[in-house]
């Protein structure tokens, strides 16, 4: 089920059981006469009224958006609610006329046992309908029901209230069933404000998220720098976010439009209720590193070609320039001609782009229209291979480190991946340098194998 449908499911229940409390109610309340169990039937009526009001509101809020409606209709949920609290002040209005009625008219309940054995009954029966509504309603993020939950949580101090009075008119004092009728309204505009308050907030597209979450959220994002300027609006289970993040000035458009749409998502999956996130980019401005940025616009002026490159290697000539060198990627269909056109016209892209570049060298690498499939080999042979690679790694990282070998022939090639289990407390750098030497001794001492990938990491 939808989550509009068990709302209305929920609603329709409580509407079923307000029903039968409404009808106890104004059948006691006539037949003895007591103002304040005609008060407390009278709020019943509500109840139910607003249950109907709700699953008229939540069919309209349940209308995907439109033309008109690009956001949905879930706010007709919440003017529904807004109706509920016009209903509570208007019945309000009512029980305060009664309450003057019977101060002028000076007439008297007349109150038997059964009476307040059945308006104690009906207190469980309001018991029940609070703690359910309460709970699928925080379970579904339903402003309509802890609203309607909020106003029948009155209903419970209402009937121990009129219970009370029942009680002490039945021993002859008749002004208390007016005061207990006072208490109730005072009740009945509390929740009725206490509703109004919240769905004003909601209507007038105040804060619904703290901001200094949604900014946590986005700097766990790669890439990000700063965010700031977050707004948030809608309501709980229906928020919309938008925010300003930084990125690197070096970065091209698809670069800083795809850490966008991370963060984006990102803030989705974290923050609950949050449906929608819309992030503005701004270049950062602050300084960053000479091999930031050459990272950087080397893959922006990549991309901007329509390639790809890695294996981005950099170093610092006597004569202050830098010289780069870095694999790239070209269609396999490409003659040598075009493919070296392709990088020549790189490498004269990124000296233009980075002027303390002075030189630029490009390894071709064909890639291929589809990922290619692994090739048979015989199990005899892979396990003798394994063995003898978690030797060579063993002896690089230590016994026992190496694990989860797998070796692959794709192509003609045999090429494996290696786990080397090291310390936490290992720097980045010695993990790099350790996992540089492992790939190094394989490759010399089995030349079968032409690509080897280590993947140093802590112990789980």
């Amino acid at each position: 089920m939808t989550r509009s449908q068990n709302i209305q499911r929920v609603l329709w229940i409580i509407l079923a059981l307000n029903i039968v409390i409404t009808i106890i109610k104004l059948a006691v309340g006539f037949a003895t006469g007591a103002l304040s169990v005609i008060a407390d039937g009278t709020h019943s009526i509500v109840d139910s009224s607003s249950n109907i009001i709700g699953l008229v509101g939540l069919w309209i809020a349940s209308r995907p958006p439109d033309e008109n409606h690009p956001y949905g209709h879930r706010k007709y949920e919440t003017v529904a609610t807004l109706a509920i609290g016009a209903m509570l002040l208007l019945v309000s209005w009512e029980i305060v006329k009664g309450i003057f009625d019977r101060l002028t008219r000076g007439t008297t309940p007349s109150v038997e046992t059964l009476d307040i054995v059945i308006m104690a009954g009906t207190f469980f029966f309001n018991l029940v309908i609070v703690l359910y509504e309460t709970r699928e309603g925080k379970r579904l993020g339903s402003d309509i029901l802890l609203a309607d939950a909020t106003h029948t949580r009155t209903d419970l101090f209402v009937t121990i209230s009129v219970v009370i009075s029942l009680v002490a008119t039945q021993f002859g004092f008749g002004w208390v069933d007016v005061i207990v009728a006072s208490g109730v309204v005072l009740f009945i505009v509390k929740a009725a404000f206490d509703i109004l308050r919240q769905t004003s907030y909601t209507l007038t597209d105040a804060s619904v998220i703290d901001p200094k979450r949604i900014e946590r959220s986005a700097l766990t994002v790669n890439g990000v720098k700063f965010a700031d300027r977050v707004r948030s609006r809608g309501s709980v289970g229906d928020t919309y976010v938008d925010l300003h993040i930084s990125v690197d000035h070096a970065m091209s458009t698809d670069q800083a439009h795809a850490i966008a749409t991370e963060v984006e998502r990102k803030i989705i999956s974290d923050v609950e209720g949050v449906v929608d996130a819309v992030v503005h980019i701004e270049p950062a401005r602050e300084r960053i590193s000479d091999w930031e940025a050459i990272m950087v616009r080397a893959r922006a002026e990549a991309d901007a070609l329509g390639i790809s490159v890695h294996d981005i290697h950099a170093h610092l000539e006597m004569n202050g320039d830098y010289a780069i060198e870095m694999h790239v990627e070209v269609p396999a269909h490409l003659s040598l001609g075009e493919a070296h056109a392709i990088a020549d016209e790189l490498e004269k892209r990124v000296c233009k782009a980075i002027p303390r570049v002075s030189d630029v060298t490009t390894h071709l690498e064909p890639l291929e229209p589809e990922v290619p499939s692994e090739e048979g080999e015989s199990e005899e042979e892979l396990n003798l291979l394994t063995k003898r690679i978690a030797q060579i790694a063993d002896s690089v990282a230590g016994s026992g480190a190496a694990h989860a070998i797998h070796l692959h022939r794709v192509e003609g090639h045999l090429t494996t991946t290696i786990h080397v289990t090291q310390p936490a407390s290992s720097t980045l750098a010695e993990a790099h340098e350790l996992a540089e030497e492992v790939d190094r001794r394989i490759l010399n001492q089995l030349p079968q194998i032409k690509r080897v990938v280590v993947h140093v990491e802590p112990p789980e």
